[in-house]
């Protein structure tokens, strides 16, 4: 495979290049000094994929951060997301909310808006408010997360602009096989949230053994799998000796065997969210 590197970009459908490593924001501080700080640092450390959303609160973090770092804006891929209030509320209300994540990200557009969790009954709706921002050139591409199999048919069949990203739950133990083999059927990058599952991949004994082989950790052969997946992977932290290390993953390739020994962990444990049963 081609040797992968921090700066390793997947070209998603309309040409938009999106890095394959990046930064989650959430719950990474309560405020906003503190989210400024942690973010510069990756920053500084050389993430430039950075994932937030209204309902993380971490959106001006992010905009200061990149602001005090003196790199121009149009060497970051800032990815945010509209949330379900805004949803059930309707078109105003989205727009209305949209604008306010520019101004908190201090930018004119974002490279990847996502619908956070598809409203039942109001996803084609909010779609399509989601394709006209598309079209006026504030929004460079589309996204969507948490989505179950009858939203994913629901949408292809009214939608203009089938989506360019899926956000969803990949690690060892919930490989989310459905919706991965839907994205790759349609050409829909996968980006994994929530990659080492707060760090409990760490105490798998098949990873271990597969870090130990490597002289890694076992949050370092995770990562690195995601990748050799073809996985966009944002892992999140508060510390930058952990940015460090989560981004020491590219100087190693796992074999196909190691591949495989991985695959096999997996239990779709994760996998058992349906917005229908959720009301928030």
């Amino acid at each position: 495979m081609e040797k992968l590197n921090f700066q390793s970009t997947i070209q998603l459908r309309n040409g938009v290049k999106m890095p394959l490593f990046g930064f989650g924001t959430a719950e990474i501080a309560p405020t906003l000094m503190e989210q400024i700080s942690i973010i510069g640092d990756a920053i500084d450390v050389g993430y430039r994929l950075l994932d937030t959303a209204q309902i993380y609160h971490t959106e001006r973090g992010v905009g200061e951060a990149i602001k005090n770092s003196g790199i121009d804006r149009d060497d970051f891929f800032i990815s945010t997301k509209i949330w379900n209030g805004e949803a059930r509320r309707g078109k105003t209300a989205i727009l209305r909310a949209f604008e306010e994540s520019l101004r908190r990200l201090n930018t004119e557009y974002v490279d990847l808006l996502i619908l956070h969790w598809p409203v039942p009954g109001k996803i084609v709706e909010t779609w399509k408010v989601m394709e006209d921002l598309y079209y006026s050139g504030k929004v460079r591409a589309l996204g969507l997360s948490n989505v179950e199999r009858y939203q994913h048919l629901e949408l292809i069949q009214n939608c203009d602009i089938m989506p360019h990203v899926q956000q969803d739950s990949f690690n060892p133990l919930c490989r989310n096989l459905y919706n991965k083999i839907f994205c790759d059927s349609h050409g829909i990058a996968f980006e994994a949230f929530s990659p080492i599952l707060r760090g409990k991949i760490s105490a798998i004994n098949t990873i271990k053994e597969i870090s130990d082989k490597y002289d890694k950790n076992p949050i370092q052969v995770t990562l690195r799998w995601d990748l050799q997946n073809n996985v966009i992977t944002i892992p999140r932290t508060s510390n930058k000796k952990h940015m460090i290390s989560n981004s020491d993953i590219f100087d190693f390739e796992l074999t196909e065997d190691d591949m495989q020994r991985i695959n096999k962990l997996n239990k779709e444990e994760d996998n058992n969210w349906d917005i229908r049963y959720f009301n928030f």
